[in-house]
C-alpha cells in the first residue's frame, strides 16, 4: 500500500489528527469491540446445511479432542464430484482452535461459532495495525466499520468454516512483514521474527492451503528488494518447510487440492467472469442490482488504480499476495463463491478507500467533509438495505429443524454402522448419524449414481426437498429397486439392492407420512 502523505492526512481529518498514537489505538479498539458484541450477540442457533464444511472441521476437532485419528470423518468421496471436499481431510489449524471448546462443551454450535467470532475480531485488531501507517484516523475508523458491519462478513458469524481464522493469521502475516521489511538489510537474520513470520505463514497454510501465496509473495517481495535471496527470506523458507512437511507427515496434505487445480484457458476465462461478477455482492444493497453493479465497479476501478501505482511503486508482499491469491483462484476448478473472495475483500477495501480518500483530499475543506459523510451514508444506507432483506429471506434448511433432527435419529436407529448412507451434504449428515456418507454429483446420469452406490456399498439414499433434480431422476430409473422407508415434510430415506439383496437392518420397510410443522430454525439446542 501507498502511503498517504501527512498533508494529505491532515486535511481528511483535521481534528482526530491531533490524537496520539494510543488514543487513537484506544478508539480503534473501542470500535472493534463494538462490532465483537454485535457479532457475538447476533448468534443464530445450529448451522444451515448448504455449509457442509461445518461439519468436516467439527469432526476434525472432535478427533483431536478425543484421540481418533485426524482425518476419520466419515466421508466417502466421489470421484465425480471431488469439489465436494479433500478426501483425506481439511487442514488441521481451525479444527486445532475449536478443539479446547469441543472438549469442554461437546458440539455446541454456539460455542463453537463464538469462537471463530473471536478470530474475526483479532484479524480486527491486527487490520487496526496494518493500515495505521497508511490512514489517518478518521479514514481508519471508517475503514473498520465499513469492513466489520459489511453484510458478507456479518453474514459468514454464523458459519463455522475457515475464513475468520485465515483472515487473522494471514493479515498477521502481512504486518509481521511489513515491520519487519521496514529496515532489514540482506544480511540480517533476525532469529525471533524468522520464527515470528514462520509460524504465521505455517498458521495460515495450515487453515487453508491457499496461505502458501503468502510465502511465494514474501519470497518476490525480497528478491525485488535485494536481487538475491536475504538471509531472514532463506531463514523463513526453511523453518516453514519444517512446519508443512510435519503437518504432512502426522495430519493432513494437499493433495486432494492439488487435483482440483486445472490449466484449462475456456476455465480460467468463466473464473475471471464469476469472481468479477461475484466481487459486486460486497455492495448488495437489497433494493437495486443496478446500483450494485455501477457502485462495485466505481469502486473497483478506485481499488485497481491505488494498487497498479502501490505495486509500481512498493513491489511489497502484500501487492504481491492479493496478486497470487487471485491466480490460485482462477486456476481453481471448483468456483467457491463469495468464501473464495473473503479473504482478499479487506485489501479491496483498503485500495478503494485509499484512492478515494485522495480524491478526497484533493477537494480539500468543506467539501471533503460533506463527500465523507455522504458516502458514510450511502454505505450505510447500502447495508441496511441488504441486512433487511437478508431478514426477510425464506430460512435455510438447519440440522436443528425438527424434520431434519428426526430424520437423524431414524437413520441412528435404523442404518448399520457399516452402511454408507448418500446425502448432498454428506459431512452433515456423518457428524449428526456417526455413519459413512458420500454423494452424488449434481448431473450424474442416473447409471453412472447407481454404479457408485454399488461400488462403495451405499444401500440407503437419503433426499431432502432441495436435492438435485438428478436425484429423482435416479429414484424414477427404479435401479435398485428404491423402497421409501421414511419420509417427513423434508426428507425421504430410500433402500436399494446395491449387492443383489436388500441390506435391511430395519424390518419391514416405513412408508407411513409424518405430519411435520413448517420448516423453521429453531431456538436452542446448540
Amino acid at each position: 500500500m501507498n502511503r498517504i502523505g501527512d498533508e494529505e492526512a491532515h486535511s481528511t481529518a483535521p481534528k482526530s489528527e491531533s490524537c496520539d498514537t494510543r488514543t487513537r489505538r484506544v478508539c480503534e479498539w473501542g470500535i472493534v469491540l463494538i462490532i465483537a458484541a454485535a457479532y457475538l450477540t447476533h448468534l443464530t442457533p445450529g448451522h444451515v446445511f448448504v455449509s457442509d464444511d461445518f461439519a468436516a472441521y467439527v469432526m476434525h476437532a472432535a478427533n483431536l479432542a478425543e484421540g481418533r485419528p485426524y482425518t476419520a470423518i466419515h466421508f466417502v468421496p466421489n470421484p465425480k464430484a471431488l469439489w465436494l471436499a479433500p478426501s483425506n481431510g481439511y487442514p488441521p489449524v481451525y479444527p486445532l482452535l475449536l478443539t479446547p471448546a469441543y472438549r469442554i462443551w461437546g458440539l455446541n454450535l454456539r460455542t463453537l461459532k463464538a469462537v471463530t467470532v473471536l478470530c474475526f475480531v483479532g484479524f480486527l485488531g491486527i487490520f487496526a495495525e496494518l493500515i495505521r501507517p497508511t490512514f489517518s484516523p478518521v479514514l481508519s475508523f471508517c475503514t473498520l466499520l465499513i469492513l466489520g458491519f459489511n453484510p458478507v462478513f456479518w453474514e459468514q458469524k454464523d458459519l463455522l468454516l475457515s475464513e475468520f481464522p485465515y483472515l487473522m493469521f494471514s493479515f498477521g502475516t502481512l504486518l509481521a512483514i511489513q515491520t519487519v521489511y521496514k529496515n532489514l538489510s540482506a544480511g540480517e537474520f533476525r532469529t525471533p521474527m524468522v520464527l515470528v513470520v514462520s509460524v504465521l505463514i505455517y498458521l495460515s497454510y495450515g487453515t487453508r492451503t491457499i496461505g502458501i501465496a503468502l510465502l511465494l509473495a514474501l519470497a518476490l517481495g525480497d528478491l525485488l528488494k535485494f536481487g538475491k535471496p536475504s538471509r531472514f527470506l532463506i531463514g523463513v523458507m526453511v523453518l516453514t518447510a519444517v512446519f508443512i512437511a510435519a503437518q504432512t507427515l502426522y495430519l493432513a496434505s494437499p493433495k486432494g487440492y492439488l487435483s482440483a487445480a486445472k490449466l484449462s484457458p475456456q476455465m480460467v476465462a468463466s473464473n475471471a467472469v464469476f469472481y468479477g461478477k461475484t466481487l459486486s455482492y460486497a455492495w448488495q444493497n437489497g433494493v437495486s442490482k443496478a446500483l450494485q453493479i455501477g457502485f462495485a465497479l466505481a469502486f473497483t476501478a478506485l481499488a485497481a488504480v491505488s494498487f497498479i501505482r502501490g505495486a509500481w511503486k512498493n513491489r511489497s508482499a502484500q501487492h504481491f499476495y492479493l496478486l497470487l491469491y487471485i491466480l490460485v483462484l482462477i486456476f481453481w476448478s471448483a468456483q467457491i463463491g463469495m468464501r473464495g473472495l473473503l479473504p482478499i475483500v479487506p485489501l479491496y477495501f483498503v485500495f478503494g478507500l485509499e484512492e478515494s480518500g485522495r480524491i478526497v483530499n484533493h477537494l480539500g475543506g468543506a467539501i471533503a467533509r460533506v463527500c465523507v459523510i455522504f458516502a458514510l451514508l450511502f454505505v450505510a444506507l447500502t447495508y441496511a438495505g441488504e441486512m433487511r432483506r437478508s431478514s426477510q429471506a425464506p430460512l435455510e434448511p438447519n440440522v436443528l429443524d425438527p424434520s431434519a433432527q428426526e430424520m437423524f435419529r431414524f437413520l441412528r436407529v435404523n442404518t448399520r454402522p457399516e452402511e454408507v448412507l448418500v446425502f448432498p451434504k454428506p459431512r452433515t449428515l456423518a457428524l449428526y448419524t456417526n455413519r459413512s456418507v458420500t454423494s452424488l454429483a449434481p448431473n450424474e446420469e442416473p447409471g453412472d449414481a447407481y454404479e457408485f452406490m454399488k461400488a462403495v456399498r451405499a444401500p440407503i439414499l437419503v433426499k431432502p426437498n432441495w436435492s438435485p433434480p438428478s436425484w429423482q431422476a435416479l429414484l424414477d430409473s427404479h435401479l435398485g429397486q428404491p423402497v421409501r422407508v421414511f419420509q417427513n415434510s423434508e426428507y425421504q430415506v430410500f433402500r436399494m439392492k446395491v449387492n443383489g439383496n436388500f441390506q435391511s437392518a430395519s424390518g419391514p420397510p416405513d412408508n407411513r407420512r409424518t405430519n411435520m410443522a413448517p420448516k423453521k430454525t429453531v431456538a436452542g439446542g446448540d
